[in-house]
């Protein structure tokens, strides 16, 4: 087996390159490894897509995403099409919302432990040309996150609290989205609403948890729509949507609706604010399917799934 180890070094707020590199050089000669710095958005991808291209097929290949949830999307659109080929994540960025789906994440930060680990077959997400291993998210949320990314680069505020401080500040202006929504053909909303959330894991921005029933190897797309509400509403929303406590709220019951598909579309009359796995985009239209059991993810060590 390879081992790839692929280092986003602006990930959370400490460059982790040189920190890393130095703990992997006790496995010299113990393991065949390598090492790649990543230079920018998309550039994990690009390199694990061409790293398969050009090395033999008959290989097992183990790409570590050491990162944040970005870098993870990154190498998980690089490498999933390929059997032979393992994705390992090593949380350092200020998120990692997908190995929070997991009931024990802490032995994700333990290199020897991921490094002697095994695989789990898990489902994705693929949206337009996009794939997801966690959350797709549409309108409000999708203005959070692109609200949290210009406030992440301030100093001290980590995912967590820019997710919060986002959130806050959008409440302040236009909270509804038109939008049509279809599952497995089926339109089951026509009208403003204020978020919809497509997910396969079920923890976001921070840690939010919108999909608290949603499990990552049943084959099934978990859909969380909330319908139009008041600023003041949305304000109440907030804690019982981070706790996953929104399904349970009498209060809530007829805002919000909540299924599972295969098959989602989301459309609207223009462009609106959408997110996969933390990284943000624009369009008016967006095809989302599952792929069943399409990534073998490792687990780490001794883990008790």
């Amino acid at each position: 087996m390879k081992h790839i180890f692929v280092i986003n070094p602006n990930a959370g707020k400490k460059d982790r390159f040189s920190d890393i590199s130095n703990d992997l050089k006790k496995y010299d000669g113990v393991i065949d490894y390598e090492v790649y710095k990543t230079t920018c958005k998309g550039d994990g991808r690009e390199f694990v897509k061409k790293y398969l291209e050009t090395h033999p097929k008959d290989e097992i290949y183990r790409f570590y995403a050491i990162g944040g949830d970005g870098s993870l999307h990154d190498v998980i659109n690089g490498a999933y099409e390929y059997e032979n080929v393992e994705v390992a994540c090593f949380p350092s960025g200020s998120g990692n919302d997908f190995i929070k789906s997991f009931k024990d994440h802490q032995g994700f930060r333990d290199l020897d432990k991921l490094i002697h680990g095994k695989t789990k077959k898990v489902d994705l997400l693929k949206a337009n040309d996009k794939v997801s291993v966690n959350i797709f998210n549409f309108g409000f949320d999708g203005e959070v996150t692109f609200k949290m990314h210009k406030i992440k680069r301030w100093q001290l505020m980590s995912g967590k609290g820019a997710y919060n401080l986002a959130a806050v500040s959008s409440l302040l202006f236009n909270m509804s989205t038109p939008m049509k929504v279809t599952l497995d053909d089926e339109v089951i909303f026509d009208d403003k609403g204020l978020l919809i959330a497509v997910a396969n894991g079920h923890t976001y921005g921070g840690g939010f948890k919108c999909a608290p029933l949603s499990l990552i190897d049943d084959g099934l797309i978990d859909v969380c729509l909330v319908k139009k509400i008041s600023r003041f509403s949305a304000s109440g929303l907030m804690s019982v949507y981070k706790k996953g406590e929104h399904l349970e709220n009498k209060k809530l019951k007829d805002k919000i609706i909540y299924k599972k598909c295969k098959h989602v579309v989301i459309e609207s009359p223009h462009p609106v604010a959408y997110a996969i796995d933390g990284e943000v985009f624009r369009e008016a239209k967006v095809d989302i399917k599952i792929l069943p059991l399409a990534l073998n993810f490792v687990l780490p060590e001794n883990y008790e799934d």
